[in-house]
């Protein structure tokens, strides 16, 4: 994992794996989010979710997600915006093996112009 500068005494709370999008969420104490594509460990995203500290986390495997509870007692609940998922991928991290892989995986849209 890389730290922001601001974040260099972070370490990860919890690690949630959904099955349904095969990704891997990593989670951070000062709420950091970082996303990993489970077959190939590729960093797909990262952002904070919160500003207060997660204490806790667990899956929501009907989203696909999962859910965290923050020190101030907010409940989040983070999952993959299905429709800009694969164009993401394929246009920002400039993967296209990845984005069909995803797209074929997890069911999403945005990989029928990829194909030519």
């Amino acid at each position: 994992l890389f730290f922001p500068q601001e974040f260099a005494d972070d370490f990860p709370v919890a690690m949630q794996i959904s099955e349904k999008y095969g990704l891997v969420y990593v989670i951070t104490k000062l709420g950091l989010l970082f996303v990993y594509d489970l077959e190939t460990a590729s960093a797909v995203y990262r952002n904070r979710i919160s500003s207060d500290p997660i204490f806790t986390c667990c899956d929501a495997p009907t989203s696909g997600g999962f859910l965290a509870i923050n020190r101030g007692g907010q409940v989040i609940e983070c999952t993959v915006n299905t429709q800009a998922m694969v164009p993401f991928v394929s246009t920002q991290l400039k993967n296209l093996d990845l984005a069909m892989s995803m797209a074929r995986r997890g069911n999403l849209p945005g990989a029928e112009s990829l194909i030519t």
